[in-house]
């Protein structure tokens, strides 16, 4: 039977914010060096920039770009990274255990951005650094002029303040494998005084706390009330963070991983991430209720993507030795959408989103060293996503044939989000069917006749773009698989698809 989805333009879920899909650039593996920066590479300008890489990223037009890490922000030294190149210090880098010269640093990156086109979102050392680095750091970025810090960055050849508005609060200091790690406790007392600190300098900033690294923690979500309790008021996000493997443990206890899931189990698992994003809302909610808030904390996933295993070896103290460089499949693109569609259904709560990485590590963009450079299909989703979906997610009610696996009930084949951009109806669909499947969607809406109908799927579901066929896997548009009757929109898709339809109002 054909998926009904009930649209009524009265019914909204929420706005979305200009920075719900956006990015992440990590001084990890071969995402700076012979990523997006390549001073030697035949496509690099002047200042090293690989203009390749460049314009695809250009094409994204992401709303915001989370730097300088993750994991490197626990034992990084901002000053290490301004003044004279041929000045700055070569360190070892610890985090991915790699060599850090720091020719590519934090004026570096804004001249890049600035290119690019988004917004930055910084993230300041709480590791092994403090308050103290936080509030020299938003002064050095943010303050016109007249203190040592914002007159050192003008000495530097930066006169106007790069006026950055977003600032994470250091980074999954929760887990392990961080350098700096804390108990929730200590860290929830040690966010609140530097985001104050950092507030004393410039009022207009916004920060956001760090939450649980994974769910896969015993720790989750324990770790974000008791953070959250010690820095309600002070802070404006929390984050989240989530990757999803083909074969992904329980917990992170477990040495050997699971068998690799079949395609409906490995289909259905963005509802971990459904599940993930309502149990943080609860916890913020009753946090806000414990602290007697008036505040609704918004929440920042600023990182999170499927995963795959590494296809290029690490070697250890290497500079820009490649970590997690990774082909993603059609199936791997499917679920990544649908991971996308569950960030989008809650658009009310989730204000800041960053796909993690853009480039050579489970990235978007795929580049070799001296050589050329490609997309993931994943691309096209984030293309899809940081493009179009902008104005007012609506209320679906949605009824259609659903799957059962050992893991999950009641998957729906079509997963879909619909968006209400002001001049055009926007539906977004996750076609998990192996068989072509039809959607009747009744609306309050009238139409234009205008329709749009994107699509992106592929004969087999392994099907990669490579450095050899690097077009295997492309978006293309459809005709003839829509169809308007009065308020009423007929939609046929394709097996294991991935579909945008847009239909002018």
């Amino acid at each position: 039977m054909p998926t009904t989805i009930e649209i009524n333009k009265q019914f909204k879920i929420g706005e979305i914010s200009p920075r719900l899909f956006g990015s992440f650039i990590e001084h990890m593996g071969s995402v700076v060096y012979t990523g997006i920066y390549e001073p030697d590479h035949p496509d690099a300008d002047e200042h090293g920039f690989r203009q390749d890489v460049l314009n695809k990223i250009k094409a994204l037009n992401l709303g915001i770009i989370r730097y300088p890490g993750g994991n490197f922000t626990s034992g990084y030294d901002w000053t290490d990274t301004i003044g004279p190149i041929e000045q700055r210090k070569t360190k070892l880098e610890l985090a991915w255990r790699g060599i850090e010269p720091n020719t590519f640093g934090l004026n570096e990156f804004f001249k890049w951005l600035k290119l690019v086109g988004s917004e930055p979102m910084m993230t300041i050392n709480l590791g092994t650094k403090g308050i103290d680095d936080a509030r020299n750091i938003v002064e050095y970025c943010n303050f016109p002029e007249g203190t040592y810090w914002s007159d050192l960055r003008k000495s530097h050849g930066v006169e106007q303040p790069h006026n950055v508005k977003v600032w994470c609060l250091g980074n999954e200091l929760d887990g392990h494998w961080q350098v700096g790690r804390k108990t929730a406790y200590e860290y929830g007392r040690l966010a609140n005084e530097s985001s104050k600190a950092m507030k004393l300098v410039d009022d207009s900033i916004e920060t956001v706390l760090v939450g649980s690294s994974t769910p896969k923690l015993a720790s989750y979500p324990e770790w974000d009330r008791v953070s959250l309790e010690q820095a309600y008021e002070t802070v404006d996000y929390l984050a989240l963070h989530n990757y999803i493997d083909r074969c992904q443990d329980e917990d992170l206890s477990k040495k050997a991983p699971r068998e690799p899931d079949d395609t409906p189990t490995y289909l259905a698992r963005s509802i971990e991430f459904d599940k993930q994003i309502e149990a943080v809302i609860a916890t913020c909610d009753y946090v806000k209720a414990l602290v007697r808030s008036d505040k609704t904390m918004y929440l920042a996933f600023d990182e999170w993507n499927v995963h795959n295993f590494p296809e290029k070896e690490h070697h250890d103290f290497e500079l820009g030795s490649p970590v997690d460089w990774c082909h993603f499949s059609m199936e791997d693109t499917l679920l990544f959408a649908s991971m996308g569609l569950s960030i989008l259904r809650r658009a009310d709560r989730i204000k800041i989103t960053c796909q993690s990485l853009l480039v050579n590590t489970i990235p978007l963009i795929l580049t070799d060293a001296m050589g050329e450079s490609w997309c993931n299909p994943t691309y096209f989703v984030m293309k899809d996503l940081s493009n179009l979906a902008k104005g007012t997610v609506l209320q679906s009610v949605v009824s259609g044939s659903v799957y059962n696996t050992d893991s999950y009930q009641n998957v729906p084949f079509i997963d879909s989000v619909v968006v209400d951009s002001g001049t055009e109806l926007i539906c977004f669909v996750v076609n998990r069917s192996v068989k072509e499947e039809k959607i009747i969607v009744n609306t309050t809406f009238n139409f234009t006749g205008e329709i749009v109908h994107s699509e992106l799927t592929s004969q087999n579901l392994n099907d990669k773009n490579t450095r050899e066929n690097p077009t295997c896997v492309q978006p293309k548009e459809v005709k003839g698989r829509v169809s308007l009757a009065n308020q009423q929109i007929e939609i046929t898709v394709a097996p294991y698809s991935w579909n945008t339809i847009r239909i002018g109002k």
